[in-house]
């Protein structure tokens, strides 16, 4: 409680209320000291003129008697009782009572007086504290209505500043998940609407094809080939739902990526197995090149799907005859992965939009989703990784992806 800043102002304004209604009550206290002391000078002075008017030539004597403190009291109390003079009834004490009266009010004043200062600085840093929490409450309750713009942070030391400062924080977190609540229900519309459309044109598809085969008069041949043509676009349409399911898993966090130790030359390898075939069929040549030694820390069936994607990519649009080539190589840096080919390239137009979910930009690839770059992205920027491209039209293009080391 000592540590709190407010606690301390309250103390410290009690200590100065204290130290001002004890100097006042010193100096009323001198004062009616020096008042006291003139009524007993002016009361000798008084009985001292007596004496020597009434017996003048012992003027000497009554002034050695006054500076002789040696005169016993009792003596003193057993004349005056001879001359029948009570204590009670002395002039002085009469002349004192009005004076104790006094001393009595000062007192009481001074009683007052400190009482009303410190009541004053009680009530006064008592309404301090109610309006910090009044205005507290009002800010709870503009949260509680979803306005979080205003600010509560204060900077100076004290339990309300570190409360408003808690409070501000937790706005703060509020905020954000009320900002990320609303991005995941946009995300969401989004995605149900490309999910849809991707959907629908094999859908449709099927629908017409699948009123053609209803036909009994249709010929064998056709049925045949309309039912390929149906069983793609299966394939196409689960495809699509698994690399969506893939998308959701990484995007939502339910999926944890590994960090493990990752050798490149095995990672591209893997990538490549399912590949090699459709390449083949193309009469494409493929380049590998790269230290056997080079490893990268990295989840290996996630980079792998990373990889992948962007090799089919290199590969459905380089033409037949063309070439793939794929290096890697090490620096302090970073350990670089490079996919080239020498394909058609890709538009400038275009070129800044392919890692973007469902574009398919102006390729002649009707058959492209748009999906598979998108999720390499995903994969390899949550791996501490970097994904880049340059291309020329008609001429070429390479994929940059850096993995880099070290990084906190």
């Amino acid at each position: 409680m000592i540590k709190s800043r407010e606690f301390q102002k309250l103390l410290r304004n009690f200590i100065i209320a204290l130290l001002i209604s004890l100097l006042i009550s010193l100096g009323l206290g001198i004062i009616s000291y020096n008042t006291y002391k003139n009524y007993i000078i002016s009361n000798n002075a008084k009985i001292v003129a007596n004496l020597i008017k009434h017996n003048p030539d012992k003027e000497e004597e009554i002034i050695k008697a006054i500076n002789n403190n040696d005169g016993n009291i009792e003596d003193g109390y057993k004349i005056l009782e001879e001359y029948n003079i009570e204590k009670d009834s002395l002039n002085l004490i009469k002349n004192t009572k009005n004076l104790e009266i006094n001393i009595i009010l000062i007192t009481v004043l001074t009683s007052l007086i400190s009482i009303i200062i410190i009541s004053i600085l009680y009530f006064k840093n008592l309404r301090k504290f109610y309006k910090k929490i009044d205005m507290i409450n009002l800010y709870i309750n503009d949260v509680l209505n979803d306005n979080y713009t205003l600010n509560l942070r204060e900077y100076e030391e004290g339990t309300f500043s570190s409360l408003k400062n808690d409070v501000y924080k937790i706005t703060n977190k509020l905020r954000e998940q009320s900002e990320n609540l609303l991005k995941d229900k946009k995300y969401l519309e989004q995605t149900l609407s490309d999910i849809s459309h991707q959907l629908k044109t094999p859908l449709t598809s099927m629908n017409v094809i699948n009123n053609l085969l209803l036909d009994d008069n249709l010929d064998k041949d056709i049925k045949k080939e309309f039912l390929a043509k149906n069983a793609t676009q299966l394939d196409r349409i689960e495809w699509l739902v698994t690399s969506l399911l893939k998308l959701s898993k990484l995007e939502s966090g339910t999926i944890k990526l590994k960090k493990e130790k990752v050798n490149v030359s095995k990672l591209v390898e893997s990538a490549l197995n399912p590949l090699r075939i459709p390449i083949e069929l193309k009469n494409q040549t493929l380049i590998v090149e790269g230290d056997k030694k080079i490893n990268i820390v990295a989840d290996y069936n996630w980079t792998v799907e990373a990889l992948v994607n962007i090799i089919k990519n290199a590969h459905e649009h380089t033409k037949e005859k063309g070439t793939i080539k794929i290096s890697f190589e090490d620096n302090p840096l970073y350990v670089l992965i490079k996919v080239e080919d020498n394909g058609e390239g890709i538009k400038p137009k275009d070129i800044n939009h392919i890692f973007e979910r469902f574009y398919k930009g102006s390729s002649n690839n009707k058959e492209s989703i748009g999906i598979g770059l998108n999720m390499s992205k995903n994969i390899i920027d949550r791996q501490n990784g970097e994904i880049s491209v340059k291309s020329k039209l008609g001429s070429s293009t390479v994929f940059y992806i850096k993995f880099y080391k070290n990084v906190v």
